[in-house]
């Protein structure tokens, strides 16, 4: 499985769509679709079960800080947030053996504009909330990320998906290209084919995980279906 860089998987997309030059399509137009696509990979391997890249981001925030959406935005400490693990505050200043649990909530609990750190947090509808604090604070937060930026063509794509990466944007280039004959459905055709290998290679890689060795103690285990789920 190789492991290839956004410049890498862009221009595979391209020659996938029969123009390795980028005359038809440049470089800056793919990598847009590259990063829709990437996203929507991250998150399905998410739901079989794959394991994301860990990232624990510390920054501080202002008084009465209450959304921190704003810091999902390129260039700050979440922009490649998927979801949260968990969160830690202090106060601004104060040393590392002060941080305390902020608990996620279902609705966070209304606090008095005096209130000392974020208690609770919530992630609701791609939301992340906090319970604002009277009092400037630092955040740690552990999440879930994307595994790369695709706005850097350095950048690399988790090994094994940048070639299913490269024919999903290629496949939906073609579609909003009124399928390019009928480059589409044999794009369409790969795409599925490849995913569902890699799903059945993931599967397996599960199971050898679970194998109990002879002679060990059994323990109620997660059972995986034949051939998994679908990349879909």
């Amino acid at each position: 499985m190789a492991l290839l860089s956004l410049a890498q998987v862009n221009d595979r997309a391209a020659a996938l769509l029969d123009d390795p030059g980028h005359r038809r399509f440049s470089r800056d137009y793919l990598r847009a679709h590259i990063d829709q696509q990437n996203e929507s990979m991250m998150i399905t391997l998410e739901r079989l079960g794959v394991q994301q890249q860990e990232v624990t981001a510390i920054f501080n925030v202002p008084v009465n800080t209450r959304d921190l959406t704003p810091y999902f935005a390129t260039g700050q400490p979440l922009e490649t947030f998927l979801r949260p693990i968990d969160i830690d505050w202090k106060l601004q200043g104060q040393p590392d053996t002060t941080y305390q649990t902020c608990w996620p909530a279902k609705e966070l609990d209304d606090v008095d504009p005096s209130n000392l750190g974020s208690q609770q947090y919530t992630w609701q509808g791609g939301t992340l909330q906090i319970t604002p604090s009277g009092t400037a604070e630092t955040l740690r937060i552990r999440f879930f990320a994307l595994t790369a930026s695709v706005f850097d063509d350095q950048a690399q794509i988790m090994r094994g998906i940048g070639f299913i990466l490269a024919e999903m944007v290629a496949a939906f280039v073609a579609a909003l290209n009124n399928g390019m004959g009928t480059l589409q459905k044999k794009l369409e055709k790969d795409l599925a084919r490849d995913k569902q290998n890699i799903t059945n290679l993931f599967v397996m890689q599960q199971q050898k995980m679970q194998r109990i060795p002879r002679n060990a103690r059994r323990t109620i285990r997660t059972q995986i279906s034949q051939g998994g789920n679908s990349l879909t």
